[in-house]
């Protein structure tokens, strides 16, 4: 993770980086004419985030007597630590009116949650950072660190045994924008896409509604993440989004999802939109799911995904590996075990994916020195379940019906879902500093 820049005297220059002037220590402070005569008051800076990298300063929106106006960043002579000085004495007496992607620093940002796109974390900015970078001023860091009235105000060169403030690097930050009349822009989806689902899912979950709502909607412009992130989600907040679907887009985000998910979330709709959203998922989803809807959701039936590589007898490890290469309806957890099968689908046992890299390419899976004969039944409970992929070191355990067939698997991943307590899933990370 990039280091944070560091200020060790706010508003004088850091070692290593652009002079620095805290958006606290010039909110309320005075604007002053070339003569450094008092003209009124700043109220707030504006940027343009469409910008891209660092946003640069537009201009203030400054008090004077009883107006708000506009005073543009050519007209600025001096922007420090308790004061902002004109060039010169003329002033657009023009009331202040935002400008299309204008965003007001005091307003829509000081205060407000942002995302850390590099931790994957929702923070809250304490104070915000502008920067001098070649003659022009930009936003260039927060400061997500809460402190008191005096330590945010008073310059650090007064204060004694000062330390340096860790400043965050906007680059490394996108803010919750919905909320800006003008702004017109969205949580891009790029930066969201340098996350792991589950991160994105924390986010959500951590968020307020509306942001948790901007988030969700920049990553429906891709299906396939958006039912990545669904599956991360808790309970409470699929409902909560799903409440706003269409039943076609219902039915196309549960087509997406793996299908023991799926059919978790579809079990929690309200029964009157069970049944129509279900029959407009295709065909092959729609008896992927009804085969898990017909067990308890906490035994081995209801846990198990009906997608998995099965071969078999007679397939050889090269065979098995080829097929294990072309698979792309397969969780990746699931592709850690091959099963094998006789031709009327009984089960004969499993071999990890790993044991035939090592094998004889020739070799017939039935044949194989670490075949793994141990299976489920699909009623048996979260215990069973857990002591079987224990004691036999399992990645994917086989589940099997009254006439031992293969009906489907249950991976690692769906096991510490089912034994975890739903709080211990969502990372500390994600939460919000206060």
């Amino acid at each position: 993770m990039k280091e944070p820049l560091m200020s060790d005297k706010i508003g004088r220059p850091p070692a290593d980086g652009p002079r620095l002037v805290m958006l606290r220590q010039l909110i309320g402070a005075p604007l002053l004419n070339p003569a450094g005569e008092r003209l009124g008051r700043i109220e707030d800076l504006i940027v343009k985030l469409d910008e891209g990298g660092y946003p640069p300063v537009t201009g203030l929106k400054v008090r004077i007597g009883a107006r708000d106006l506009f005073v543009g960043k050519e007209l600025l002579d001096r922007l420090g630590p308790g004061e902002a000085r004109l060039k010169g004495q003329t002033l657009n007496l023009g009331r202040f009116e935002r400008r299309p992607g204008e965003v007001l620093l005091r307003q829509d940002v000081l205060d407000h949650h942002l995302v850390d796109v590099v931790a994957g974390r929702i923070i809250r900015s304490h104070d915000l950072a502008i920067g001098e970078i070649n003659n022009s001023w930009r936003l260039v860091g927060v400061d997500r660190k809460a402190r008191g009235v005096v330590e945010r105000l008073v310059p650090a060169s007064r204060r004694p045994q000062s330390q340096p403030i860790p400043i965050l690097d906007w680059k490394d930050v996108q803010p919750f924008v919905g909320h800006v009349p003008t702004a017109k822009l969205l949580m891009p989806l790029q930066r969201l896409q340098r996350l792991h689902p589950a991160q994105i899912a924390d986010l959500v979950e951590h968020a307020s509604h509306v942001e948790g709502e901007e988030i969700i909607q920049a990553v429906e412009m891709d299906a396939e993440l958006t039912a990545d992130v669904f599956e991360e989600l808790d309970t409470k907040h699929q409902l909560e989004f799903v409440q706003s679907l269409s039943d076609p887009e219902a039915a196309d985000l549960l087509g997406r999802m793996a299908p023991d998910d799926a059919a978790d979330l579809l079990q929690e709709l309200d029964q009157k939109r069970r049944l129509p959203v279900l029959n407009l998922m295709p065909a092959r989803q729609q008896h992927r799911l009804r085969l898990l809807l017909e067990y308890h959701p906490t035994s081995a039936g209801g846990m198990m995904s009906p997608e998995f590589v099965a071969v078999t007898r007679g397939t050889t490890a090269n065979q098995a590996l080829a097929r294990v290469r072309s698979e792309d309806q397969v969780p990746h957890q699931l592709l850690t075990m091959v099963f094998v099968t006789e031709g009327d689908g009984k089960l004969i046992g499993s071999v990890p994916t790993v044991d035939l890299i090592r094998m004889d390419g020739a070799t017939n899976l039935e044949d194989a020195e670490k075949l793994v004969t141990t299976s489920v039944d699909f009623s048996a409970d979260l215990d069973e379940v857990t002591l079987t992929m224990a004691d036999y070191n399992l990645t994917a355990l086989a589940v099997t019906d009254v006439d031992d067939k293969l009906l489907g698997a249950i991976s690692v991943d769906d096991l510490l879902e089912a034994i975890l307590p739903r709080e211990w899933r969502r990372r500390f990370e994600a939460g919000s500093d206060s």
